[in-house]
């Protein structure tokens, strides 16, 4: 089934349980509309592929409703509505040349990592009107003016960087933007303590730590080097004079 209109509803929003200090807030952004125009393609194969490729196009699939099709994407266009999302999390509508279009999901990008390029891209059609799962990234603020790094000089520990979540595609946020300041050593932000969002649904554990603040560490390499110039310092004067004899004596 092809869908008309996409929209994307952006939330960002903090932690309302915060451990120590860490402040509640919701804040709902504008509404935001992504659109991309995509060919229809037959042929499919590596040699197909790279003809596309070389004419600055995207050999891409789009799945969905228990089928895949093939399609194309211009490169500049899609290198363009990428800057657009900024890395967050986007409902596209796609738009085919009969006018036939999609609500859908940018579920993978492979790249080239030699020539800094797109190969090939998967797009995951949504039903407008029904809920379904997917992955917003977690953004942190506040990492500076967290209580345990300032004062204790802890370290913040990112352990998710992605959340699952269910919802509809309306009701889609483009991340989630976590509130550290609060964080003390050895306090830490779970999936539980993120707010409520209507139509939002958080999938996972509710005790996955998000986020933690972690107390400082000294490094292997750092301990091994302070031992090795503890032993170097407690090595008898006289030892070393004896040493350095000996090797004048062998080199005559």
């Amino acid at each position: 089934m092809l869908f008309g209109v996409s929209i994307l509803l952006c939330a960002v929003f903090s932690s309302s349980e915060l451990p120590k200090g860490g402040k509640s807030q919701s804040n709902f952004l504008d509404m935001q509309q992504f659109k991309l125009n995509v060919v229809n393609r037959e042929n499919t194969g590596r040699g197909v592929a790279r003809r596309l490729r070389a004419d600055g196009k995207i050999p891409a699939s789009l799945y969905g409703q228990g089928k895949a099709r093939s399609i194309t994407v211009s490169a500049v266009d899609f290198r363009d509505l990428n800057r657009q999302i900024g890395g967050g999390a986007a409902i596209v509508e796609l738009t085919d040349e009969t006018g036939a279009t999609a609500l859908t999901l940018v579920q993978e990008i492979q790249r080239d990592a030699i020539r800094d390029s797109v190969d090939h891209i998967d797009f995951q059609e949504v039903e407008r009107g029904h809920s379904f799962v997917t992955h917003i990234p977690v953004h942190l603020v506040g990492e500076a003016d967290a209580l345990g790094v300032k004062n204790d000089g802890g370290v913040i520990d990112h352990k998710s960087h992605e959340v699952e979540i269910r919802c509809r595609p309306s009701k889609l946020p483009e991340h989630v933007e976590v509130d550290v300041s609060g964080l003390a050593v050895g306090d830490a932000i779970h999936i539980s303590d993120l707010p409520a969002v209507e139509g939002v649904e958080y999938l996972g554990e509710p005790a996955q730590v998000l986020v933690s603040c972690q107390p400082p560490t000294v490094s292997a390499e750092t301990e091994e080097a302070a031992v090795e110039a503890v032993a170097a310092d407690e090595v008898p004067a006289t030892k070393v004079k004896d040493e350095e004899d000996s090797d004048s004596e062998d080199n005559k």
